[in-house]
């Protein structure tokens, strides 16, 4: 079951968050909840000015609706979208560790798991790899010193570098991006006039893309 989030914010002042565990397909209650939360604060969709999506890695459907729902709803206002990768705003939350790596890792189920490499340089948070779906095993090696890490997927990762030195270990929190996050790692790169391509990141491949591609 996807879990659907929808933040409303004045700039970076938070108005509301929500975490929604969806019984019906997202695409189906999207809209609703969308008109329901802007209702509730006295808002239309007329008020809105810059939407801020996120582009993966996570469920396939989950980023496809959410995106797609962004997209037609920027289209329709002629509004800005920001897409922001969620292990970039996980990453943010240690952008003040000035000379670390910070190594984000999202549990991605069938033994994998989801991340990339950061390095903290001037208070900005540098990708220093791509954004990959690997086993635990394969991923630590992508890890550099000094390094935080930390994510849903720590617990996959934890038995190949729990002995290693110079890591600091993050077992609990951390696990999820928060609205607050979101909003102002979509607003760092509104300033910076850094738009980029509103591209799904899935991380790896679909089943059925996977199953096309046997002989």
């Amino acid at each position: 079951m996807d879990e659907l989030v929808m933040v409303l914010s004045l700039e970076q002042k938070l108005i509301e968050e929500r975490h929604i565990k969806a019984k019906k397909n997202t695409s189906e209650i999207i809209g609703t909840l969308f008109m329901d939360m802007l209702t509730l604060h006295d808002y239309s969709v007329n008020d809105l000015n810059l939407i801020i999506v996120t582009l993966g890695p996570g469920t396939f459907t989950g980023i496809r609706v959410g995106l797609a729902f962004c997209k037609g709803l920027a289209s329709g206002l002629n509004l800005p979208v920001i897409g922001v990768s969620t292990l970039d705003v996980l990453g943010a939350y240690f952008s003040a560790f000035e000379g670390y790596h910070v190594f984000p890792v999202i549990d991605a189920k069938k033994g994998e798991v989801f991340f990339s490499l950061y390095y903290v340089e001037n208070g900005e948070l540098l990708r220093k790899t791509d954004i990959a779906s690997k086993r635990p095993v394969d991923a630590i090696r992508y890890i550099m010193t000094p390094c935080i890490c930390f994510g849903s997927g720590i617990a996959l990762c934890e038995p190949y570098i729990s002995h290693k030195e110079d890591i600091i270990l993050i077992k609990d929190g951390y696990k999820r991006i928060t609205g607050e996050k979101l909003i102002k790692t979509g607003l760092r790169l509104w300033d910076k006039k850094e738009m980029g391509a509103l591209t799904p990141v899935y991380g790896r491949k679909s089943e059925a893309e996977i199953k096309l591609s046997l002989p």
